[in-house]
């Protein structure tokens, strides 16, 4: 038989089992930001940074970016160790700068142009917790992979005066045939509560080997925000 005996404190009371134990403590609730187990939506937006494979497939810094949208599960296996994933759509633009050794995806020159990818992604991670609170998903650092599928690749153009008549011409190209469609890589966060910065590298080519296409910068960077309690 457990014995529970009350401690005061001042103004709070604690309930410790006959082995002097926080009963609190000891009984975990099922769900919260910092128990067994929790989900919730997050957002996030990152810059692609790096270099490319060579000259001839340059990006232009700081427009260059991406936007996440996504659910993340997690399990608390320990006090300070979890386990979780998350399953999101991901959408990457690289703009590429234009000049004479310009050969992705052709060489032709334009006012702008970009490369889009709208990708679903599932990431598994394992989370190393280095604080911990009650209500808050306390300070961490995240370690996983992530793998996904690119649904809808577009090469995008832009024009300024070129058809009479008209200031701006817009063209959108689809069903790339020297586009990859699959994606996959490592990815690291470090969240304080609501906010993550992460980092992410690529493996995956973003071109097929047919095409015979130069890389584009596999580096990602930036944040997310958690939207929960």
């Amino acid at each position: 038989m457990i014995q529970l005996t009350l401690i005061g404190f001042g103004q709070e009371e604690k309930k410790v089992d006959q082995y002097g134990r926080n009963i609190e403590e000891l009984t975990l609730k099922k769900r919260g930001p910092n128990l067994d187990r929790y989900s919730h939506l997050f957002l996030g937006y990152g810059f692609i940074v790096g270099p490319s494979e060579n000259d001839s497939a340059q990006t232009i810094g700081g427009s260059s970016s991406s936007f996440t949208l996504g659910y993340l599960f997690k399990w608390r296996v320990s006090r300070w160790y979890e386990l979780g994933f998350s399953a999101s759509y991901h959408y990457s633009s690289f703009h590429l700068k234009q000049d004479s050794s310009k050969i992705v995806p052709n060489a032709e020159l334009h006012k702008r142009e970009k490369i889009v990818f709208n990708n679903i992604q599932l990431a598994p991670f394992q989370r190393f917790k280095f604080r911990n609170r009650h209500h808050s998903t306390g300070t961490f650092l995240d370690l996983g992979v992530y793998a996904g599928y690119n649904y809808r690749t577009k090469h995008q153009t832009r024009e300024r005066n070129q058809t009479p008549g008209t200031s701006r011409t817009r063209t959108v190209n689809l069903g790339l045939n020297y586009a990859d469609d699959f994606s996959y890589g490592l990815l690291a966060r470090v969240g304080f509560n609501r906010v993550m910065f992460y980092g992410r590298y690529r493996f995956s080519d973003l071109f097929t080997e047919k095409s015979d296409l130069p890389e584009l910068p596999r580096f990602e960077v930036g944040f997310k925000i958690g939207i929960h309690q």
